[in-house]
């Protein structure tokens, strides 16, 4: 009995020491996880303020509000020539013939050629 005692105890202590091994191993790679997860999550908050930013920059830029001058206020430029289209483009027929239908090709050479005719 004596010989089987020490023996007892130091299986007991091997038992002890790897359940706390295996359970370090597996808070360890918990902590990896969750390290892993949080980096993801500081990466795309980052990259959300950098966007936030290069928007920020841009409205503050001259580009910007001289597009917005433009798109609320008409606004143009001198020597610059502003084109007003008084009606709709015509609607594209499934019936194409050469006869009657111009491909939108001739029709911008003619509009540049001609200019705005007088509405009929």
């Amino acid at each position: 009995m004596l010989k089987s005692l020490p023996a007892i105890i130091l299986i007991a202590a091997c038992v002890i020491l790897s359940v706390n091994a295996l359970k370090s191993i597996s808070e360890s790679y918990s902590v990896s996880s969750v390290y892993q997860l949080r980096k993801k999550q500081t990466e795309k908050q980052y990259l959300e303020v950098i966007k936030k930013k290069n928007e920020l920059d841009y409205i503050n830029s001259p580009f910007f509000v001289e597009k917005q001058l433009r798109e609320s206020l008409n606004y143009y430029r001198k020597g610059e020539k502003l084109l007003v289209f008084t009606q709709p483009p015509a609607e594209v027929s499934t019936n194409k013939t050469a006869e009657t239908t111009a491909t939108p090709l001739q029709q911008w050479l003619d509009f540049f050629r001609d200019g705005i005719r007088d509405p009929l």
